[in-house]
C-alpha cells in the first residue's frame, strides 16, 4: 500500500475521541477555521498516532491521538498553541473534556522537558519534609523530621494535605493531579509519594584524628 493510500485510510478511520482518550496522551479535535495556523495544525494533527476526520453535530472535525511518547506530545504541544482559542476545540482527557487546555499544555512541556533528562526522576521528583508538620509549626525545628519524596514537581505548588482525611496521601495526591491535569502526564505516578530511608554514611572521619589507634 502506497504512502497516499495509507494516509487515506488513517484519515477515513472513525476514532471515538472519548475511548481514544483513555490510552492516548490526549486527544484534539478542531473544525476548519480561517487561521494562518490552520494548515500547520491539520498537517501536524494527521502526523499523530492516530487521526480521523469525523461529523460532530454536522460539521467536520479533525481529530489527532496523540501517543504517550515525546515526539507525539511535541505534536500535541505544537497543535495545541495552534488552536488553543478556536471557537469549536475540544480536548479530551481520560474518558472526559477538559476547557482549560493551558493547564494541560504546561503539563505535556514538562513532559518532554522530563524526556530529555537521563534520570526522570531528577526532573520529576522533590524533597519535602514530613506532611503532617506545617511549615508554620517552628516546633518541628528541634525535632527529627523524616522526608519524603513527592512525585511531581509541577504539582508541588498546589500541595494541601489533609492529615484528617481517610485518603491515603497517594491518592490526595493522584485526586489533585485530577484537578490540576497532571494525569495527562504518563511519568505521573502517586505512589513514588515515599518516606526517604537515610542511610548511614560509611567511611568519614573527623577531622584531626589519626587513623592509628
Amino acid at each position: 500500500m502506497s504512502a497516499k493510500a495509507k494516509q487515506l485510510v488513517k484519515a477515513t478511520s472513525q476514532i471515538d475521541p472519548f475511548q481514544a482518550s483513555m490510552g492516548s496522551l490526549l486527544v484534539v479535535a478542531f473544525p476548519r477555521t480561517n487561521s494562518k495556523n490552520y494548515p500547520f495544525a491539520v498537517k501536524i494533527a494527521e502526523s499523530a498516532e492516530r487521526y480521523a476526520i469525523i461529523e460532530i453535530n454536522g460539521q467536520s472535525m479533525h481529530v489527532a491521538a496523540f501517543g504517550k511518547n515525546q515526539v507525539d506530545a511535541g505534536r500535541a504541544a505544537t497543535v495545541l498553541s495552534y488552536t488553543r482559542g478556536w471557537k469549536g476545540t475540544l480536548l479530551f482527557v481520560k474518558g472526559h473534556t477538559l476547557r482549560d487546555s493551558y493547564r494541560v499544555y504546561e503539563v505535556i512541556e514538562c513532559f518532554m522537558q522530563s524526556c530529555e533528562c537521563a534520570d526522570l526522576r531528577a526532573h520529576c521528583h522533590e524533597v519535602m519534609n514530613d506532611p503532617k508538620y506545617s511549615p508554620c509549626d517552628y516546633s518541628y525545628r528541634r525535632k527529627k523530621i523524616d522526608r519524603y519524596i513527592f512525585p511531581c514537581k509541577h504539582l508541588l505548588p498546589w500541595l494541601h494535605f489533609k492529615e484528617d482525611h481517610p485518603s491515603s496521601y497517594q491518592d490526595q495526591i493522584q485526586a489533585m493531579g485530577v484537578k490540576h491535569a497532571c494525569t495527562v502526564c504518563p511519568n505521573f505516578n502517586p505512589q513514588d509519594f515515599v518516606k526517604i530511608e537515610m542511610k548511614p554514611q560509611e567511611g568519614t572521619r573527623r577531622k584531626g584524628r589519626s587513623n592509628r589507634d
